[in-house]
């Protein structure tokens, strides 16, 4: 009996293994999974019970986590100054030096940044590790030197490692520098053995950040006043279980760049049905009439109103009002999460994130207004090249097709044939930097943790901007 229940759950997982439209991407055969969850088992990396909690995804870990540790291992120092302890300006002191400043022109101020929440949202942080600056700089192409006035003849007084955040707090004319063109300096500032210091970085070497809270909070407008005007559906095609939309002209992605892959066809009009478009596996509609075989729905972020196939289509769960809302912004690489009080927004969390990449094994976080679909406390990923179990990532909320907000990554130790759980880990030194997921969004895993506890599926939606 115990082996015909492996046997049952272990075909149940190979039925839903992912399809990709990307066809470099080979799926996993049926007899290699058997195999490798009957490995998983027999060493206990996994029981029974775990099988059939835990799906199989394609790999979210398309770069190496030990890469991004190998990033680590340089050493990024907790230099960075949260938003709440941020100084006036007045306050930012100099680093102190023994040597006269080189001479330096007039350091004229270009910008001032002072990002800040918009009025109509409250500040009630229930999850309050690495909080950041509202606005910091990357470097994102190497070590870049501070220096003491912004000029190149300055006293270097820090350096910055590659993919280090800091903190910026306005844009200044500095040295004129003809490589770049550019006279453009930033006033950055940092803890050094508990005290706020500033120093410059020249601006074409770094790549400025912030947290986009205006377009965040028109976004959690628009999606509340969308969902209390009408009824609400959500695309349901995970894996392709409602079948594969038809070709849009030939190709497996439409005028937007959306994927036909775990998506759902949708027409302008049912009488030309060679003009359609595709909605993502989890992308909310609202649901206006309905014809025959189709609900007549329209988008949170296209033009005009479409005609989609009932099958393609769930309604049971999805939100009838919106309590919670996570907004990743995939040009800044980082999140907020908001929670309805039922009069007003409050801000409980915001953090950094990691989205997806565009390459030949991953895909980006698609962009738009989705269901919180479910909730897992771990999913299995398989390894691009091999398609054998790799890892998995802890406390995931899907949203959609393979896609999740989830803990950092884990790979499993390979040993002597035997695969080993290393156990959790916290952060990755590149979480915030750039893309480098497979569609996933990254997090710490104690926040990914604080999200998994908090969400109510029917309640919540994830919302990714740019």
């Amino acid at each position: 009996m115990k082996e015909l229940l492996i046997k049952t759950v272990i075909v149940s997982l190979m039925s839903t293994a992912p399809i990709s439209a990307n066809p470099d991407v080979a799926s996993i055969t049926a007899s290699a999974t058997a195999a490798q969850l009957n490995s998983l088992m027999a060493q206990g990396v996994m029981d029974n019970a775990d099988v059939g909690k835990y799906p199989l995804e394609e790999n979210i870990n398309a770069q190496d986590i030990s890469e991004d540790e190998k990033l680590a291992t340089q050493g990024e120092t907790d230099t960075l100054v949260p938003q709440e302890e941020a100084p006036p300006q007045q306050e930012v002191q100099p680093q102190p030096s023994s040597e006269p400043a080189a001479a330096a022109p007039a350091s004229n101020v270009i910008e001032t940044y002072n990002t800040s929440l918009p009025v109509s949202i409250a500040l009630n942080l229930k999850y309050e590790k690495y909080l950041p600056a509202y606005d910091y700089l990357l470097l994102s192409k190497g070590s870049v030197n501070i220096r003491e006035a912004p000029t190149t003849g300055s006293k270097i007084v820090k350096t910055a490692g590659y993919f280090e955040k800091v903190n910026v707090t306005e844009a200044v004319k500095g040295e004129f520098l003809a490589k770049y063109n550019s006279s453009k300096w930033y006033k950055v500032y940092w803890y050094q053995n508990g005290t706020i210091r500033s120093g410059y970085m020249f601006s074409s070497l770094v790549e400025k950040r912030s947290f986009q809270f205006g377009k965040m909070a028109s976004s959690l407008e628009n999606l509340r006043a969308q969902i209390s005007s009408g009824k609400m559906g959500y695309v349901n095609n995970y894996k392709n279980r409602n079948g594969l939309p038809p070709l849009y002209k030939g190709t497996t992605s439409d005028k937007y760049g959306t994927l036909r892959d775990q998506s759902a066809p949708a027409y302008a009009s049912l009488g030309n049905k060679s003009e359609l478009i595709y909605f993502d596996d989890g992308k909310l509609l609202r649901i206006i009439g309905e014809q025959d075989s189709y609900y007549k729905v329209e988008s949170l972020e296209r033009p005009g109103s479409y005609f989609v196939p009932k099958k393609y289509l769930y309604t049971k769960n999805a939100p009838s009002s919106l309590g919670q809302v996570i907004v990743v912004d995939r040009k800044n690489q980082n999140e907020a999460v908001f929670e309805w009080t039922g009069s007003s927004w409050q801000m409980i969390s915001y953090t950094f994130a990691t989205t997806g990449a565009q390459d030949k094994y991953r895909f980006e976080t698609p962009l738009g207004y989705f269901m919180a679909i479910e909730r897992r406390s771990k999913f299995l990923y398989l390894d691009d090249i091999t398609k054998e179990i790799a890892g998995y990532a802890p406390y995931a909320v899907r949203f959609s097709g393979g896609a999740y907000v989830h803990g950092v990554p884990v790979d499993y130790i390979k040993k002597n044939g035997q695969l080993i759980d290393p156990g959790q880990k916290e952060t990755l030194y590149t979480l915030g930097t750039v893309p480098r997921s497979h569609k996933c969004v990254r997090n710490y895993t104690s926040h990914a943790k604080f999200l998994y506890d908090w969400v109510k599926v029917g309640q919540a939606s994830v919302i990714v901007i740019e």
